[in-house]
Formats: structure tokens, sequence, C-alpha cells
């Protein structure tokens, strides 16, 4: 069952490239598609500071890259993407950046045996929210990798299992560099054709910079997958999480979800709900339990005109170095404009407030207005 579960876009911009020619045609089974984006944003605290540090500026962004896609017919079949980001500030020409974006992907189904794989390497600079107040873009680098796979062991019972690994390299000052790998295992009955039940753990080992720490994390879940009404489909866990810590204090073991579902309200209008909660580490490097749960809503008012909207909160609740808690809230709402198979055309508006119990100095609030074009050959 494939993981429905997708990252909030602020720009909420959605293209037509299940209907676009590729740029190129390259034998019977890859296609070659060159993207493009360029935005401009008004943004009113670009650094995420304080109510005393806030900085505004407008941001120009020009985002070129390439899509191939191969094995279109074939079992095995996947994509190579490569972005470049060019950003410009109007007024902090200091921030200005290069960042480059690489990712390929790919699957296999043979029926009895799936397999997925994914490898990339991100170059970021932004703030994060995890380490507010800082008021600085934080520079690094994220490689990640990982493959899954699933095998069919009698016509009701499977397994599946596989491994991920993450890299994140800070080049920005007084930020910790961290490696996470991942091991889920997971057992899957056939309920009824259309929903599959399951239990399993997923180990998770998190070393930190210059030997600062290691955790140990763990995730029991049992859970379903699939279509459960003709409207409602997705996947779900619930379970009980625990993480030991090689230094300091461990904090103590809590309900643990992981869960992406999609609601067809209309044939025009979409909703999904997702939701976690599991121990991870800040960009400093502090051990925090992060709950979070995501509502988002699309809708295709007409065959041109799409409108999006979403709203997530977020509790990052700190057990190491410090006990603190902190509550965000991002909202964001947009509108696409579909100009032919090529172009679209999008403005968008997204909210952010991060309040804590540790005092003004860790709080923001941000807006962001964004216009933005798109291209897909």
């Amino acid at each position: 069952m494939k993981n429905t579960a997708r990252n909030l876009i602020v720009l909420g911009c959605f293209g037509s490239s299940a209907v676009a020619a590729p740029f190129l045609a390259i034998g019977d089974n890859a296609e070659l598609f060159v993207t493009a984006d360029a935005m401009a944003s008004y943004n009113d605290n670009i650094l995420l500071g304080s109510a005393a540090n806030e900085e505004d500026d407008v941001i120009f962004t020009f985002r070129p890259g390439f899509d191939l896609q191969f094995g279109k017919d074939s079992l095995l079949k996947g994509n190579v993407v490569a972005t470049g980001t060019f950003t410009s500030y109007a007024d902090n020409s200091e921030l200005n950046n290069q960042l480059l974006g690489l990712g390929a992907n790919s699957t296999y189904d043979n029926g009895n045996l799936q397999l997925s794989a994914n490898v990339s390497f991100d170059q970021l600079d932004q703030p994060t929210v995890d380490a507010a107040g800082g008021g600085t873009l934080v520079e690094r680098d994220v490689t990640a990798a990982r493959v899954n796979g699933e095998l069919a062991l009698s016509e009701k019972i499977s397994i599946g299992s596989g491994f991920s690994y993450v890299h994140t390299d800070y080049s920005t000052p007084g930020y910790t560099d961290q490696w996470t790998y991942t091991v889920p295992v997971n057992v899957y009955y056939e309920l009824t054709p259309k929903v599959d039940v399951s239990a399993g753990v997923r180990y998770s080992h998190i070393d930190l910079e210059n030997d600062a720490n290691e955790y140990d994390d763990f995730y029991y879940n049992v859970g379903a997958r699939g279509a459960f009404t003709p409207k409602l489909s997705g996947s779900f866990s619930v379970g009980y999480t625990t993480r030991d810590a090689k230094v300091g204090p461990n904090p103590s073991g809590s309900f643990g979800t992981d869960a992406s579902l999609s609601y067809a309200y209309s044939d025009k209008t979409q909703l999904s709900l997702i939701l976690g909660r599991n121990f991870t580490n800040s960009a400093t490097g502090a051990s925090y339990e992060n709950s979070q749960i995501t509502l988002r809503a699309v809708s295709a008012i007409t065959p041109d005109w799409r409108l999006n909207a979403s709203v997530s909160y977020r509790q990052l609740d700190y057990n190491d170095p410090v006990s603190r808690e902190d509550d965000y809230i991002e909202g964001s709402i947009g509108a696409t404009y579909i100009i032919n198979n090529h172009l679209t055309a999008g403005l968008s508006y997204t909210y952010r407030d991060l309040s804590s119990d540790a005092g003004a100095a860790n709080e923001f609030e941000n807006n962001v207005v964004t216009l933005s074009l798109s291209a897909r050959y």
C-alpha cells in the first residue's frame, strides 16, 4: 500500500504534468521534462526572529530543473530529478544563495514482491522552527537514502521491512550535525480485499556530532491501511514510543501515532489528515517529543482554478538539555490558475506563530505572501 502522506506545501501550486508532453522522449520508456519555478515573496520576518528582532524583505526565487522519468511500461519504474535554487533578497543581499537539489526514486512490483528506493541530496538555507529565536538562516546539507520492501508470504499475510539513512550537515555555527538510521518491520494481514491490518516495530538510532549524545527510539504499533470506505482511504498506526539516551535523562514512554488519511468530499474537493507523534532532535541537538496534526483541503472549483487551504499544529515538548514546551501553528491559503498544459500561476498567503513557555526570546510571528509561476515542458 502506498503511503499517501504529503509535506505541507506553502505555495500550494499544482501543475499539469500528468498531461504535459515531455521536452524529450528517450526511447519507448523514458521521458525528459524541463521544469522552472519563479517566485516573488514578501516576508515580514525573514529570519523567524523574536518580536524585537523582526526584519522584513522581498525575496525573489528562481528554480530551474529537470525530471527524467523511466520505466513507464515496466515492472521497474522511477525518475531522476535535479533543481537549482537561486534566491535574491531585495534589501539583505548578504543572504542571497544558490542551492542544489538532487534525487532519484524507483519502484518494482511483480504482484508478489514490492520494492521502493530513493536517494536525495538537498542544500537548504532557511531558519528552523525547532531553533527559534536564533535570528539567522540555517545553512545545511541533507543527504538521505531509503529502501523498503514487502513480500507476500501467503494470500493474506505479507511482511514489510526497510532501512533509511539521513545525515544533516550544518554549515552555520552553533548547530549540531546529526545521523539517523531507521529500520521498520511490519506484518500485514488482509482483513478484507480492500483493508489490511498490521502490527510492527520501528527502531531508530540517532548520533549527534562529536559523540555529544546517542539515542535509541522504539515505536511499537498496530494499524491499518487501504480503502476504509468508498471515500476514505490511507494508512494509520497507533502505539507506544520509547527513547533511551546515552547521556542525560530518558523521557517517559508515551502514546505514538503515524497517520495519513484522505477523504473525497466530492468529485472536486479532497480533504486530508496527517498525524504524527514521535521523538526527534532539534537543529541544536536538543531532544524533544514532536506531536503534529495537519488538515488540508484542495478543491478544483473549475477546470482551470484550484483552491487550497491547510492548517497545522505542532507541540514541541523538550526534555534535554532543558525542559520547555513550544506550540507552533502554521496556516496557509492559496489559489492556482492552470494557464495551459505547461504553465501554472499561483498566489498564496502563509501565517506562522510560535509560542514558548521559555519566554519571548524563543517566540516569533511570521506572514508571507507569494506570487509564483511554474513551467513544465
